[in-house]
């Protein structure tokens, strides 16, 4: 029964750690992580695994529920000016993002927000889980033209950082950007779809603190992906990704 002690002993633990916070506003969380686990993975003893075996073999059906399928794996991968995983969660984020308000111009994200790869074949509800198993939401952002190329740069100075709906160039060791093969207006604003984490500076996206224009739909960005595949298969489509060059790193002199 130690097992079973121990987890006694960390729900207490939680417990009193959600009352100390709840109590103490000016704590907040400053850093976060999570990924799903399937109940299959997780050993107890045998009392335990009888009341949790109704639970574990529901959660297990709905995880498996197959949402679309994908005409190759998507690797999360490092390093990389861009990555296929990071180009499709993007572009995924913006067309969710116009449907709700039709004048975003742009998506950007984290590498870090991607957990993990997606296999080829079919995609499970719970492929989608382990990709992103925290519950940020979409946010809109209307950037001013300062902040603009600050988010430029940051891109350009973050390999793999994904983003969509325009293409990104260093021209001179400056990070420019693109729209349809033109460059984007130095002065002119620009309505990003984000994370809530990231519109509150996370990952020291700093450039999204000082834009007064925040919205939230309340729409979890998980919710709109896995709209996007269901739709996609509805619609007998695979969903697919691939390098596009939407950034072109800088050369060196």
């Amino acid at each position: 029964m130690g097992r079973g002690r121990n987890a006694i002993f960390a729900l207490f633990v939680f417990w009193v750690l959600t009352i100390a916070l709840a109590c103490n506003p000016k704590w907040v969380v400053v850093q976060s992580d999570a990924s799903y686990l399937s109940l299959n993975q997780i050993k107890g003893d045998s009392l335990a695994e009888a009341l949790l075996k109704p639970y574990s073999d529901s959660v297990s059906k709905s995880m498996g529920r197959v949402l679309c399928h994908s005409a190759k794996a998507l690797p999360k991968i490092k390093g990389s000016a861009e990555t296929a995983l990071g180009n499709l969660m993007s572009d995924i984020v913006l067309d969710r993002a116009r449907k709700i308000q039709p004048e975003v111009q742009a998506s950007l994200l984290n590498l870090g927000g991607l957990r993990a790869s997606l296999p080829e074949g079919p995609i499970t509800l719970g492929n989608v889980y382990s990709l992103m198993p925290f519950d940020n939401r979409i946010a809109l952002v209307k950037l001013g033209p300062k902040e603009k190329k600050e988010m430029f740069r940051y891109i350009g100075e973050h390999p793999g950082t994904p983003f969509s709906g325009f293409e990104l160039r260093c021209e001179n060791q400056n990070w420019m950007g693109f729209l349809k093969g033109e460059p984007i207006p130095e002065n002119d604003s620009f309505y990003v779809a984000t994370s809530d984490f990231l519109a509150q500076g996370g990952d020291k996206m700093n450039f999204f603190l000082t834009n007064p224009l925040f919205f939230d739909p309340g729409v979890l960005l998980r919710d709109a992906i896995i709209s996007y595949m269901v739709e996609s298969q509805q619609a007998g489509k695979n969903i697919h990704s691939q390098l596009d060059n939407r950034i072109v790193p800088c050369t060196e002199k």
